[in-house]
């Protein structure tokens, strides 16, 4: 390790860019630098053309067990729908979350004979394992990021935290038309309003040092970190960063997402544009996506007699006796701006104890906003770019095309008329499959 006099310890940001340069002569106090910062007191830097990259394992003293010190993943969304990248990450920092794809680019690979894939399905056990979470590296993300209109070169710090699910995905190469597997992983991304929004990176060079054990490299991690190392798994909700908000998101805002998300909304439009109305299937699924694994979607109402409600979902809270059914009205629009008199029909549907959702491909009005806040109506708004965020995630995780989601929603659409009223989701029996159809009881039925 270098003495202290001759490395400066970075203590960087969430949001913080540095400078991408693979040149030697990098002095080691200019933070501004990945080379610089990733190198540490140590003499080596992280491997810039690697997207998984770790640093060198360190025995722990005193036991033959060999700790990862920190893995580094790099996000490129300039590279998304790509021939080479054909996946999207989410990368959420505000939100303390992100979806990382693998390297495995290749059918002729399984999804874990890549070396950065395997790295991440090997460590498994540190994270889940209570005995050895003090020993299991943290995730350092990192974005590249835009600067003076040049896309490349600059990489940006997003967060750090721990894998949280492990999933494989198909995707198919365009070239080939052959199918291949790749490793995803959710990732929470921790907080750090303890340490005024600064990350340590002595915490790292801690955990490089070979003389220095993991206890002692706690001691300088973020707290977040430390409550997560005590508890695990049930302490990730308490350790996720969280950043509040303005209660209002401009239009501009909204209107800022990828050219991916952008040809998504673009598709969306193309797919609907003479039947508006059966936008309202897919709708239903997203927002029975972005609710939550307790909502489930019941139907869509008539045309002649919506009322200001294009479908019916259903939140289920609890469990047995402990159980409490929410009745959810939905709305969808394929428009581009949404005003407080389109917000306004909705709310007017809602009773006691009701929640309503809004989705479309555009965006809501400052004023429709700040009027569903002041009057705190209970509404939940999707606005096209977490459409397109959702609509991403389902297309990579059942491996469809999006011409494929949106024909499949449409037909849920054509299948899933009713002129019920919305109460009626509460019927459990609504939600039942019969076995067999009519015809097949009678075709059965012994005859007298």
């Amino acid at each position: 390790m270098a003495s202290p006099a001759v490395y400066k310890t970075a203590q960087i940001r969430i949001g913080q860019v540095f400078r991408v340069s693979s040149s030697p002569d990098v002095a080691p106090d200019e933070t501004d630098s990945y080379i610089s910062l990733t190198r540490g007191s140590c003499s080596t830097c992280a491997d810039i053309q690697k997207g998984i990259w770790a640093y060198k394992s360190v025995t722990e003293p005193g036991y033959s067990l060999k700790r990862v010190p920190a893995i580094l993943l790099h996000s490129n969304p300039f590279k998304e729908g790509s021939e080479n990248t054909p996946w999207v990450d989410i990368v959420e920092p505000d939100e303390g979350y992100a979806i990382y794809n693998g390297d495995n680019r290749k059918s002729s690979f399984r999804a874990l004979d890549p070396r950065g894939n395997a790295l991440l399905a090997g460590i498994q056990d540190l994270y889940s394992n209570p005995s050895k979470r003090e020993y299991a590296p943290p995730i350092l993300l990192f974005t590249q990021c835009e600067v003076d209109g040049n896309r490349k070169g600059y990489r940006k710090f997003s967060g750090y935290g721990v894998p949280t699910r492990y999933m494989l995905v198909s995707h198919r190469e365009k070239k080939s038309e052959r199918y291949f597997t790749n490793l995803v992983v959710e990732l929470a991304l921790f907080r750090l309003d303890a340490e005024d929004e600064y990350f340590d990176w002595r915490w790292i060079d801690l955990r490089r040092d070979p003389a220095c054990n993991a206890k002692m490299a706690l001691a300088a991690a973020p707290t977040a970190w430390k409550l997560w190392v005590r508890f695990g798994d049930e302490a990730i909700e308490r350790c996720r960063r969280r950043v509040a908000r303005d209660r209002t998101v401009s239009v501009i805002a909204q209107q800022d997402c990828a050219e991916s998300d952008q040809r998504i909304l673009a598709g969306v439009s193309r797919h609907f544009a003479s039947r508006p109305h059966t936008f309202e299937g897919l709708a239903a699924l997203v927002a029975e996506r972005v609710i939550g694994s307790g909502c489930k979607r019941g139907w869509v109402t008539r045309r002649s007699a919506d009322g200001g409600v294009d479908f019916v979902c259903r939140l289920d809270l609890g469990s047995e006796f402990s159980r409490l059914r929410v009745v959810v009205l939905g709305q969808a629009k394929c428009q581009r701006s949404i005003s407080g008199n389109d917000l306004a029909r909705l709310v007017a549907r809602l009773q006691r104890g009701w929640i309503g959702v809004f989705v479309t491909t555009g965006v809501f009005s400052r004023a429709a906003q700040e009027e569903l806040y002041q009057d705190k109506y209970p509404v939940v708004l999707i606005n096209g770019s977490r459409l397109a965020r959702e609509i991403r995630l389902l297309t990579n995780e059942e491996g469809i095309t999006l011409e494929q989601l949106l024909d499949r929603e449409a037909r849920w659409y054509e299948e899933h008329p009713q002129t019920l009223d919305a109460i009626r989701i509460l019927d459990d029996s609504l939600f039942g499959t019969p076995l067999l159809s009519l015809d097949s009881i009678s075709e059965e039925t012994p005859s007298e």
